[in-house]
Parts: C-alpha cells; structure tokens; sequence
C-alpha cells in the first residue's frame, strides 16, 4: 500500500493512543507498507514470520530489518504522536513539514502538481493530487494549507478538509483573505457556525515573526497550543514564581527538579 493509503489509518491510530508496526517491503524497485496492530494486519496480508517479526518489534521497541527470500523488510515499532497534513509547495510549507517531522510528528504533503519530492524529505507521504484529500482527511485530522500569496487550488483544499470534518482547518493568508476563504466556503455550503469552530485564519500565534522559518514556528505553535489545550499565556504567568520567592529566600525550596521530557522524534 502507498503512504497515503496509510496516512489516514496512522492518524486514527495515533488519536486512538495505539501503538503499532509500520512495515515496509522492497521488492526490486519497489516500495510497499502495511501497518501491524496488536497482531494484526490492517491492510493486505503479510506472512506469519513477518507478523511475528512485527510482534517482537513492538515489544522490543527495536527496528527490524531482514531479508527473506530476497525481499528487504524493515519493521518500525511507533509511538501514538500527532499527524498533520500540509498543503503547499511554498518555503513556508518546506518549514512546516521539517519542524513537523523535527516535533516528531507524522507529516503529509499534499499540492497539485507542484511539489518537489526532494523539497520535503523525511515526510511519511507526499503527494501531487489533490484529489488524495478525501481519502487522508479525516475528523481527527489537523490540515494547514499554507501557499504564501495563496495558490487557485487553496479554496478546493479547504473545502476538501471542511467537508471531510477535520478537526482543525488552518489557512496561511491576510485577514482580508481569510474573509475571501470564509465567504466562499459559504458560498459552497459549509455553514458559518462550522467555520467558527473549526477554521483557523489568519493562522499562527502573534510572536512578530517575520522569516518564513519564524512564520512555520508561530502557526506550529498555534496547532500544539490546540492538540495539547494550552492557553497560550507566558508560562512565568502562569506559574508566577514570585509567588514563590519567601519560601527561597527561607531556604525551604531545593535545587532539583524531577521532570523528564520525552522527545517523539527520537523514538
């Protein structure tokens, strides 16, 4: 199977707090991939010894990679992370999907007929149809389109992703532009209650970025600030440590912290 006829399952997968295998087999030229989930395939058929080998990936935490009759095959054993689909063949778009992938989340890249395939590496799919939107979309879908300057297909993919009931719809664009969007989706049929709860336009947190690579940043930062529900208020204000400040200065508070953080990109 393609990785965009796996996106939408991975993505569901990952919502749903699921582990799970991706395997991917190399015949020839060849590139396919399925997905193991406790101990099942979930698209096509896979030998018992791969199922097996998948199993014991999953519990080892470990890649695996061995050939069997002249077949390569990798098994990644993956941790439920976000998944997001950009639309876009832009520098904007080039710096979404690197710091998305850099997050260690699941990334898709989708255009019409414009993308580069080496503009956008590491990403789990690329594709140039647009038309592959309704298949990866889903309702626990985060969709960005981001063309700076805005692209002819921009109001088809956000109509695609309204449609579909993905969770959260986000347009790079002026206000004046996001008011365009918003009117033609309208006009298309998507009530005005549905854009108020799911589209998010002019995107990004106000950080006064101004470089392409600034611009991903505060957009990507708006997506966490909804996957995670945070309040976007400076944490300082939110854990005021003046409040705080007696206790240190009494020498009641030790020098030690117990909070681990654990990275998604390096699993």
């Amino acid at each position: 199977m393609s990785s965009c006829e796996i996106f939408p399952l991975i993505s569901k997968l990952s919502a749903e707090g699921k582990r799970f295998a991706i395997v991917s087999i190399l015949r020839e030229n060849r590139l396919e991939r399925t997905l193991v989930v406790d101990g099942k395939v979930l698209l096509g058929s896979l030998d018992k010894e791969i199922i097996e080998l998948a199993n014991n990936a999953l519990e080892s935490g470990q890649v695996i990679q061995k050939e069997i009759n002249g077949i390569k095959i990798i098994i990644e054993p993956v941790e439920p992370r976000p998944s997001i689909i950009v639309v876009g063949s832009g520098i904007i778009a080039k710096f979404l999907a690197k710091i998305g992938v850099d997050l260690g989340y699941y990334v898709a890249v989708v255009g019409s007929g414009d993308i580069k395939e080496e503009d956008f590496p590491q990403v789990l799919a690329i594709s140039n149809d647009l038309s592959v939107l309704d298949q990866i979309v889903q309702e626990d879908s985060i969709v960005i389109v981001a063309n700076e300057g805005g692209k002819p297909y921009d109001i088809d993919a956000l109509y695609i992703a309204m449609k579909k009931k993905a969770r959260f719809v986000g347009l790079l664009a002026s206000q004046k532009r996001a008011a365009l969007m918003m009117a033609l989706l309208m006009q298309r049929g998507i009530p005005l209650e549905e854009i108020k709860q799911r589209f998010h336009s002019p995107l990004g947190l106000d950080i006064g970025s101004k470089t392409a690579e600034e611009i991903a940043l505060s957009i990507l930062a708006e997506v966490v600030q909804f996957i995670r529900g945070g309040t976007g208020k400076h944490l300082m204000e939110i854990k005021n440590p003046y409040l705080l400040l007696d206790d240190a200065l009494a020498g009641k508070i030790e020098d030690k912290c117990m909070f681990v953080p654990k990275s998604l990109s390096q699993q």
